[in-house]
């Protein structure tokens, strides 16, 4: 017989999985299975997962989704084993849903209906955030680029876009540059917190510290630090460009737990290190990089961490697959088997740690227009 505590809990349980079950695509186990898929595949491998194809927003052209990953990037949701991308806005789509990568089916669907281009007017705008648009939460942040600063926080569920804003586009008349404020999308309530956000600009990066619990980000001259608690962000360093000549700009930051730093990676390839402080954020340590390998060309490739390997991986050009080992500090270029795929696309890459694989979107060899969804496997 089923208490009365127990009986809340269980209808509780059961009307959030009918909402899930009704918006979102299925979600993982609490300690989700390998896909059969990925079971054996070889290192260093790619396997061509389709073409992607994703929700247009009603009133724009059906040739607008694949805009989306326009200097956009998607992140690794561990609280659900998934990927979720957030993207579009300046000259392409303004599609503003989170579009769902499920390691499950290995399809990609829209968490809820994007806004229809019909209210895509200043007057429905409010610190860059749609105020209404019919299905869905709303507010909702407007599609903007994303570059690195997409991020689901271990410690809460929930999914997180630090971009500010973005520019005008041609789907969207009337809509000029916008910028106002980041969003916080909660994976309980199914509903958008609108927050200030001081460092999310054009080709800022961000990254999750799972020491501190708090966000670190760079732009500019200036490296930031974000308190989810409070929503509020401080500039913990500043002049990085000039006294240390590194940027991370249009790149990618990552956390490299065996020696807890962070580590930035521009668009240039030129690594440099930070080493956080983390009882006094302002006495954080820079380190530009002496590094030897084959370096990447300049590009706006995403990387991340891989702990099997103990490696930063990713960056995806010419058919060939980057690492950069922090302890060395070496890059090593790696020839990519299997189906072909020669370029990444953007920021549009994480790493997959239920199946040890990479899961990015890259070029469509066939389509020089169209994109595709991949995974590969690296083995150092």
């Amino acid at each position: 017989m089923i208490k009365p505590v127990g009986f809340v809990l269980l209808m509780l349980c059961l009307a959030h999985g009918f909402t899930l079950q009704a918006a979102t695509p299925s979600l993982a186990a609490p300690n989700p299975a390998p896909h059969p898929k990925f079971a054996q595949l070889p290192d260093h491998t790619v396997v061509d997962l389709g073409p992607l194809k994703l929700e247009v927003p009603e009133g724009e052209g059906q040739g607008s989704g694949a805009g989306v990953t326009d200097y956009s990037g998607m992140t690794y949701d561990l609280h659900n084993h998934r990927v979720l991308m957030f993207g579009g806005g300046h000259a392409t789509t303004f599609s503003d849903t989170i579009y769902v990568f499920d390691f499950k089916t290995l399809q990609w669907s829209s968490l809820y209906k994007p806004t229809p281009a019909r209210f895509y007017k200043p007057e429905n705008m409010e610190k860059a955030f749609w105020k209404s648009g019919g299905e869905g939460p709303y507010p909702r942040p407007a599609a903007r680029h994303t570059y690195d600063l997409l991020l689901v926080p271990e410690h809460r569920k929930e999914f997180l876009v630090l971009m500010n804003g973005c520019g005008p586009s041609s789907v969207a008349p009337g809509i000029g540059y916008f910028g106002g404020g980041g969003g916080a999308y909660d994976f309980a309530t199914g509903k958008w917190e609108p927050f200030e956000n001081a460092f999310g600009g054009y080709g800022a990066v961000a990254e999750y510290d799972p020491i501190s619990k708090k966000v670190i980000g760079q732009a500019g001259q200036g490296v930031f630090m974000l308190d989810l608690e409070t929503r509020k962000s401080v500039k913990i360093l500043d002049n990085i460009i000039d006294k240390h000549k590194v940027t991370a700009y249009s790149g990618t930051l990552v956390y490299y737990p065996p020696d807890q730093c962070m580590y930035g990676i521009g668009d240039k390839k030129e690594p440099w290190k930070l080493e956080l402080n983390r009882q006094n954020f302002a006495q954080s340590k820079i380190t530009k990089l002496t590094v030897t390998g084959e370096q990447p060309k300049p590009s706006e490739c995403a990387f991340a961490y891989d702990p099997k390997s103990k490696l930063i991986g990713g960056g995806i050009m010419g058919g060939k697959f980057y690492t950069f080992d922090p302890a060395q500090n070496v890059w090593a270029a790696h020839a990519m088997q299997g189906d072909k795929c020669t370029d990444m696309t953007f920021h549009c890459l994480v790493y997959n740690p239920v199946d040890n694989v990479y899961l990015f979107i890259g070029t469509d060899p066939q389509n020089q227009y169209g994109k595709r969804t991949y995974a590969y496997r690296f083995k150092k």
